[in-house]
């Protein structure tokens, strides 16, 4: 069958990873659809991190609106996936009808994992035994574990002190299959006006909330037959922060320090007819994150044309570099 998980894996342009499994997800579904999700949840969970921390980067490279211009801005972002993540550990009582064969410490490797740890696992109520999807060893190919997340960023100055920003993913149809739709909004507000000689610091301060909203569409090609089987994905990325920038005309260096939440879920829907039953949208799995970032970076801007990059630190640190052009 066309994995399920697919759908994680191409919401972001330049994304290849693969996905190795074997009679995984289709067991599932006959065995349990609660255990199903379960296990999918744990597996993608990295990506799923990854993806929405990411969206929540590259939205500002100074703590300076514009005065009436614009910016528009092409970044990239890789979130880098900690170590721990490599494996979930499978907890037996979270299952209804499924057992951890192997391996016997029961770390279970996510879809960031080693190629070279397959789970087996056990349906107690009919006595099958199958083997669970491996990870793609990126870290051993390339030496980590990333997840990429492209973004092009538009700015404009509708009042002083004030920058309404919004973006937008380019790409909308990944494949003939594959849908993909990403928007969001944010607003870049100084604050120096309102601090006893603001206007005559060193320092541009700001503050900055921003909203983005991505969904993908995967039709699936699975071994059950049925009808409208399509694997869906939603995530909605918040974040607030105060900003701070310092102006050297050529360079600029910046800094942030605020809040981000990623909420999102993964589904399976359509018909499935498995074990003469009929299984209507089987996985609807959710996923909440959410933690304090701290940003740090600088820009270069040549005549109309900016060059910047920055560090986050929050659960997945991510590295964004990015150019664009630049009009006060």
């Amino acid at each position: 069958m066309r994995r399920i998980l697919t759908v994680l894996l191409v919401l972001v342009g330049g994304l290849t990873l693969q996905v190795q499994a074997q009679d995984d997800l289709d067991q599932f579904l006959e065995a349990n659809i609660q255990d199903a999700g379960k296990l999918t949840a744990n597996y993608a969970s990295p990506i799923i991190k990854g993806v929405g921390f990411g969206l929540n980067n590259g939205w500002y490279n100074t703590a300076k609106p514009h005065s009436m211009g614009f910016d528009l801005t092409i970044t990239a972002s890789a979130a880098f996936v900690p170590d721990k993540d490599q494996f979930s550990t499978f907890i037996a009582s979270e299952y209804q009808d499924l057992q951890l064969v192997s391996p016997a410490d029961g770390r279970v490797p996510t879809v960031f994992g080693p190629e070279d740890v397959e789970p087996q696992y056990l349906i107690p109520s009919t006595s099958q035994t199958f083997t669970g999807p491996v990870g793609n060893s990126l870290k051993d190919e390339i030496g980590f574990n990333a997840v990429p997340v492209p973004m092009i960023t538009l700015g404009i100055g509708v009042i002083p002190n004030l920058d309404i920003k919004a973006r937008f993913l380019p790409i909308t149809d990944f494949s003939d299959d594959v849908e993909i739709k990403m928007w969001g909004v944010g607003v870049l507000h100084k604050l120096n006006q309102y601090f006893p000689m603001g206007d005559q610091l060193l320092v541009d301060i700001a503050l900055f909330g921003g909203y983005t909203h991505l969904s993908s569409a995967l039709a699936l090609d699975t071994s059950f037959p049925g009808s409208n089987q399509i694997g869906a994905y939603d995530i909605n990325a918040w974040t607030l922060e105060g900003v701070v920038s310092y102006d050297l005309k050529i360079f600029t260096f910046y800094g942030a320090l605020g809040y981000n939440q990623v909420q999102s879920d993964l589904k399976v829907l359509g018909n499935y007819e498995v074990n003469s039953e009929v299984l209507v949208d089987p996985i609807q799995e959710e996923f909440q994150f959410s933690g304090l970032r701290a940003t740090a970076g600088f820009r270069i801007k040549l005549a109309i044309v900016t060059l910047h990059a920055d560090y986050t630190l929050n659960d997945y640190r991510a590295l964004t570099v990015g150019f664009g052009i630049n009009v006060h």
